[in-house]
């Protein structure tokens, strides 16, 4: 028996908190992950960093909140430089500061693995941008997998040992330069490949969303949700004696548009009926301007998002298929009771509120607002579920204290030991979004009642009481507010900007000091 436990982080791509059996939804097939929150602990109220793949990623990577790992959009890397430092900076920095330069900023993997945990990484995890020109040589992007030796390498990647990625949604993984998916489809099933559509190496589609919106003709047993789970297991099989134990991040695709699920697995969903979506006709308050065109920017008809929503479902029950076949591999292997096994997303999607689809730069509690769920070794006991606010930034501590690992020794964390209730009771999660524009930079404060929002171009404000307005249809900031509402968004104000302060980190700024 080992004696530290197993760590698994199931990790899916753009999925809303209401999208799961365990969390309310009368459609989902989802009892492979519903069991989990059975067996562990269901947070009601687990927010993303950011409305984006990369920034928010990068928080539960490194327990950082967004301004203080900088990744403030997709497109912008993760700070690692990996040499040392051994530089002539490092003179300098230690003469005037007595300390070296920062040359990463430590991640989940880096930690557990200098604690003793193998690391494996299975599937997306992009903190690279895919898009990055081959002279950044950059591991995860399209560029650097057209070179066939890229399959090979075996460096290790922001801390993680053993490594097998996959880039891309929808059926975007199936080219030969997404990662090893895409090269184990085009080599092994090439006639099959065939009938997908990678696409060009750019971002999303130019066109309409309906390009975006269809059956995929691979087959679910070849998707790359159900190649993830192959991989997994083969992987604890091989390890299964091993007196190491294993921190593993597993990341899923989808259900990330292009909504693409394979039609064997789509035909049970075609005829599910529809959720009641936000309703624009009901919106009571002014939004900022910036929400507004984003409402008018992501427009969809009804039956694209009708589509989308019934495919979305799809998706996440392959997911499911796909976390069972582990589970049964793990429960085989008498590995089941001895890991901790966490389930949670990125970000959410609008996927039908206000007649849109997608996501954008504004911070809807559908986009942040994502599932998280915890079951713990055998020999650790959780509440069945917990209600106090948490960020993705509160993952990394949370998982150390579960493990034993002292919090005390990475003191660059900004996130918290969620349950640690008496630091769980003042927690206030921030969501940062500023991207690269310099327009519509807004920041967001989460406690256990109420979302407020601040537009810093504009001042602009938004707020919302989750308690009797969880679809923020009134925005009360707005809405004829009264005396109490104003000072409560004063003080929320006050709340957020010290917040931003304090997680603002100039350290991971540069490669040298001057």
């Amino acid at each position: 028996m080992r004696n530290k436990k197993n760590i698994i982080i199931l990790h899916t791509d753009q999925q809303r908190y209401d999208s799961l059996g365990c969390n309310g939804n009368q459609s989902a097939r989802t009892e492979n992950i519903d069991s989990l929150a059975k067996e562990g602990c269901n947070f009601s109220r687990h927010i993303a960093t950011n409305t984006a793949c990369m920034p928010s990623r990068a928080s539960l990577l490194t327990g950082l909140y967004v301004p203080g790992h900088k990744v403030s959009s997709n497109g912008i890397p993760l700070w690692r430089r990996d040499n040392g430092a051994k530089d002539q900076n490092n003179v300098i920095s230690r003469e005037l500061f007595g300390v070296d330069v920062q040359d990463k900023i430590p991640t989940m993997a880096d930690i557990f693995g200098k604690n003793g945990y193998h690391t494996a990484l299975f599937g997306k995890i992009h903190v690279n941008p895919h898009l990055a020109d081959e002279s950044y040589e950059f591991y995860e992007s399209y560029s650097t997998w057209q070179k066939e030796e890229t399959v090979t390498n075996l460096d290790s990647f922001y801390g993680f040992q053993t490594k097998k990625v996959i880039l891309g949604h929808g059926e975007q993984p199936c080219g030969y330069n997404r990662g090893h998916y895409g090269r184990w489809l085009q080599e092994k099933y090439p006639d099959i490949a065939k009938q997908t559509k990678p696409g060009p190496d750019i971002n999303t589609r130019k066109g309409s969303l309906k390009d975006d919106i269809y059956l995929s003709k691979l087959p679910s047993e070849l998707h790359n949700s159900m190649w993830l789970a192959d991989e997994v297991c083969h992987y604890l099989e091989e390890n299964k004696d091993s007196e190491q134990p294993t921190f593993m991040f597993i990341g899923y695709p989808d259900p990330h548009h292009p909504f693409t699920p394979p039609e064997d697995i789509a035909s049970e969903f075609l005829d599910i009926p529809l959720p009641e979506f936000a309703k624009l006709a009901d919106l009571k308050g002014e939004k900022p301007k910036a929400v507004e065109e984003t409402i008018k920017k992501y427009n969809t008809s009804k039956e694209d998002i009708a589509l989308a929503y019934r495919y979305t479902q799809a998706s996440i029950k392959l997911i499911d298929k796909s976390v069972g076949k582990i589970l049964d591999k793990l429960k085989s292997l008498d590995l089941y009771d001895d890991t901790i096994i966490v389930y949670t997303s990125d970000h959410g999607d609008f996927l039908g509120d206000l007649d849109m689809v997608c996501k954008y730069d504004t911070a809807f509690n559908n986009l942040v607002h994502v599932p998280f769920i915890i079951k713990p070794s055998k020999a650790s006991q959780l509440p069945p579920s917990w209600d106090y606010p948490m960020s993705n930034a509160d993952v990394l501590p949370t998982l150390m204290a579960m493990t034993g690992l002292d919090l005390a020794k990475e003191e660059q964390l900004q996130g918290i030991n969620i349950l640690d209730e008496r630091k769980a009771k003042t927690n206030q999660p921030m969501v940062t979004c500023y991207t690269a524009r310099h327009a519509n930079r807004n920041i967001t404060l989460y406690n256990e009642r109420y979302r407020y929002t601040y537009y810093l171009d504009t001042g602009e404000e938004e707020l919302y009481d989750h308690t009797e307005d969880i679809k923020e249809l009134r925005n009360l900031a707005t809405d004829k507010p009264s005396k109490e509402i104003k000072e409560l968004c004063a003080k929320l104000k006050a709340d957020l900007f010290a917040k931003h302060i304090a997680s603002d980190s100039c350290v991971y700024n540069h490669y040298g000091l001057w």
